[in-house]
């Protein structure tokens, strides 16, 4: 909301063109000069395209991150077999597989994964874990291709999640409602080491 607000202010001071003197005084005379008239459809029209822009960038970058959080949580959806509590580490083999393929490695930080898996998400394959934490299992994706400015946090079907920016890309933590993911999303992200490429 508060972000609206600012644009709401930012749209309105590029649209208030300031008359010149040439105007002002045009106006009380009843007479226009021909100089200041184009010179003042420019300005109108200047202001009309930076606030049009402006729109446009921020529809655009806050529906493509709910779109982003969308598609996440309807990922998780998918394999709702991987979320659950466990003190089995999945298989160091295809943990291993599963991370080269990603471009990343783990530091020990990360905790149990007891779930690892690459899947296609949005065109891309990134891997897929289920992290043990001392507030039940969350999900981590690991989204090389997805950038975001800010964190993004979001609640959709029971589920609470955040998309934090890092490395090269970004990474989703999901989990229960209840958890703290702030915590252990800063906890998951300190733990992902980027490969380069």
């Amino acid at each position: 909301m508060a972000e609206l607000i600012a644009l709401d202010r930012t749209i309105l001071k590029a649209l208030q063109v300031p008359l010149s003197a040439t105007q002002t005084r045009g106006r009380e005379t009843g007479a226009s000069g021909p100089a200041s008239a184009p010179r003042g459809r420019w300005y109108a029209l200047a202001a009309s395209i930076i606030g049009g822009v402006l729109i446009g960038t921020l529809l655009f970058t806050g529906g493509s991150r709910e779109s982003l959080a969308r598609d996440a949580v309807a990922h998780l959806e998918h394999e709702p077999q991987a979320l659950f509590v466990t003190l089995d580490a999945e298989d160091p083999v295809k943990l291993s597989k599963v991370l080269n393929r990603g471009g990343i490695s783990l530091r020990p930080e990360m905790g149990t994964v007891s779930y690892a898996q690459t899947c296609w998400f949005r065109g891309h394959r990134v891997p897929h874990l289920v992290v043990q934490t001392d507030q039940g299992p969350v999900t981590v994706m690991v989204l090389r291709n997805e950038s975001v400015p800010a964190p993004v946090n979001f609640a959709e079907h029971g589920y609470a999640g955040t998309i934090v920016p890092s490395g090269r890309g970004s990474i989703a933590v999901i989990g229960d409602a209840d958890a703290d993911l702030e915590q252990i999303s800063r906890r998951v992200a300190d733990a992902v080491i980027w490969q380069q490429d």
